[in-house]
């Protein structure tokens, strides 16, 4: 599952060789703040830093293991975490990677729930209206991030017949269907 994680933010973040401010940090590799070397180390991320693909995937994974999914599942409940399926983890992973947390209420009690159809509702409709302060071409790539995070829901279960629309739905696109 961190192997699916990962991929999933490189194709999300991009990757970045040289630091860069973003939002509240410096940041380079995939959208971190931190480096982790190859004896494990971990430092911040400052002005100067640079990295290279391989060094940017060794911290992601560190991240996605050490700092991410334990956040995840104080949030939520690791027995919570566990039941989902991985596809549901791998979002929850993008979701709290790029927010910090999962910081939605509603978010929370569908994965408490296991109701993967609940948390395709309010995957996007709690989202939708966030980062107003953001130009139009960053809210339109976090509303397809969003809208990605929740086709992952049906990996590894039968249900993509149901959760394709009502991602759609709530999204304001509806699919005829005879």
């Amino acid at each position: 599952m961190i192997e699916q994680a990962a991929a999933f933010l490189i194709k999300h973040e991009g990757f970045l060789p040289a630091a860069r401010w973003d939002v509240n940090a410096y940041r380079l590799g995939y959208g971190s703040d931190t480096m982790t070397d190859e004896a494990g180390n971990v430092s911040k991320v400052t002005k100067s830093s640079t990295t290279t693909r391989t060094a940017a995937l060794r911290d992601l994974k560190r991240r996605i293991e050490s700092e991410f999914i334990p956040r995840i599942k104080n949030k939520i409940g690791a027995e919570s975490f566990e039941r989902l399926p991985i596809g549901a983890q791998v979002a929850l992973i993008s979701f709290a990677y790029n927010y910090g947390n999962i910081v939605k209420s509603a978010i929370v009690k569908a994965a408490q729930a296991n109701d993967l159809q609940q948390l395709a509702r309010v995957w996007i409709s709690s989202t939708i209206n966030d980062n107003k302060s953001l130009p139009e071409n960053v809210r339109a790539a976090l509303r397809k991030r969003r809208a990605d995070e929740v086709a992952l829901f049906s990996t590894g279960t039968n249900n993509k017949n149901i959760i394709l629309p009502i991602a759609l739905s709530a999204l304001g696109i509806y699919l005829l269907t005879r």
